[in-house]
């Protein structure tokens, strides 16, 4: 086998090779959520509440908010996303989601190892 062939084959093998890593890069790990068989739930090891915005609390704005995070496998957050809105004019909607990306959890776990769970956090607004 001539050099060039040889050194085409290795070319396209790294070629292979690397798509693959990306690829695997790309492909998220899977999230569990409280209809799994087994899943342990995670456990929340502090959570900050919301601050009230001075607009919000000029307008007197009150109410429940909703925010579906996911538990990631040592406890952190992420993705985010609110599915309740108590006030999308007067910055409490925004409140919600930064305190919720600050809450720490205890990880889920299936089968005795931490995956990562899909929750929704309740929150709370009330003027006193």
């Amino acid at each position: 086998m001539s050099p060039i062939r040889t050194m085409a084959g290795v070319i396209a093998l790294g070629s292979v090779l690397a798509t693959m890593a990306v690829a695997a890069q790309r492909t998220p790990a899977r999230v569990y959520n409280e209809t799994t068989p087994g899943l342990v739930l995670p456990s929340v090891v502090s959570r900050e509440q919301p601050s009230y915005t001075q607009a919000a609390l000029q307008a007197q704005i009150a109410g429940d908010t909703a925010v579906e995070v996911t538990v990631d496998a040592d406890g952190s957050v992420s993705d985010v996303l609110l599915v309740k809105s108590v006030d999308a004019i007067h910055g409490l909607d925004e409140a919600a989601l930064a305190s919720a990306g600050r809450w720490v959890f205890k990880p889920g776990t299936l089968n005795g190892r931490p995956v990562p769970v899909r929750v929704r956090l309740a929150m709370s607004f009330k003027t006193r």
